[in-house]
């Protein structure tokens, strides 16, 4: 199929995007266009005027910051999986998009800011974000705001973003001593979606232990948006990592689970997935320690 008719125009900045998006009715952002294009030649949406953005400096570029680093929207998939800041200092996020399916053409052009925008329950980013207590930078109409990851995905494609908002970067707080992170991922055969994911972020006491301090593990489609998988990090929290302690984590993962929120589809249904979820919490824990 094909799209919609659409108008184009291109955006000189991001306050330029801001007041096209608020004053072109039925408008919408343009980035790597990775998510949008296949739902516009589907017809799932049809916008009168598609407003470009990917070309913004402004939106671009990995960095460190006094607290952490910084992702600016239009990053794209291979600039992250590339990047040793990150590999040093956030080592989930890397460790969960080089699994997004879709080849180099896709890495070469999807965005994060694109990806969490769409917020689709089998995406990866967002388990990621959610591990590592990222924070979302939006621009709108109204000015800057900062969203923790936990508060901007809202559900199955819903975001806390309202009209004429953009995503304009990812920030998230390193660790002065160790850490570790990794991602384990069943994927939907047809879309390379996750069935279900695992994202792993260990802190650790000093640099040279293998006690945890703190433990984030969060799933991606296991319900209709990111969620942290709490019974599994308070099983570990405080613990020296052992095969054992490894063991009874992934036990544990399923805990305290309400299985009335587990999405149940086509894909998979409740039950496989939550026989699934602590399988992949040891093997996301596992594939953590040995990076």
């Amino acid at each position: 199929m094909h799209a919609e008719p659409f108008e184009y125009t291109r955006a000189d900045s991001v306050s330029h995007a801001i007041r096209l998006l608020e004053e072109i009715e039925d408008s919408q952002p343009l980035a790597g266009g990775q998510a949008l294009i296949p739902l516009l030649k589907k017809r799932k949406i049809a916008p009168g005027t598609l407003i470009d953005i990917s070309h913004l400096d402004e939106l671009h570029g990995i960095t460190r910051t006094d607290s952490g680093v910084r992702i600016g929207a239009l990053s794209t998939h291979r600039e992250i999986t590339n990047s040793d800041l990150l590999a040093r200092l956030v080592p989930v996020l890397p460790a969960a998009i080089s699994k997004i399916s879709g080849g180099i053409q896709v890495h070469n052009v999807a965005t994060i800011g694109g990806n969490i925008a769409r917020a689709h329950p089998a995406y990866d980013y967002p388990g990621a974000l959610r591990a590592s207590e990222a924070r979302i930078h939006i621009a709108g109409p109204d000015g800057e705001q900062i969203v923790p990851a936990a508060e901007f995905f809202c559900g199955a494609c819903k975001t806390c973003l309202g009209e004429s908002q953009l995503v304009t970067a990812v920030e998230i707080d390193s660790w002065k001593q160790k850490r570790c992170g990794g991602y384990a991922k069943k994927k939907e055969p047809a879309s390379g979606g996750s069935v279900i994911g695992i994202a792993t972020d260990l802190l650790f006491e000093d640099a040279d232990s293998s006690r945890v301090s703190e433990a984030r593990i969060a799933a991606n489609g296991f319900q209709t948006h990111a969620v942290r998988i709490t019974a599994a990090e308070e099983a570990l929290r405080g613990c020296i990592i052992t095969p054992e302690t490894i063991e009874s984590t992934a036990d544990a993962a399923g805990n305290d689970i309400d299985t009335d929120v587990i999405l149940d589809n086509k894909k998979a249904s409740a039950d496989y997935r939550k026989a699934l979820l602590g399988p992949y919490v040891r093997r996301s824990l596992e594939k953590a320690i040995s990076n």
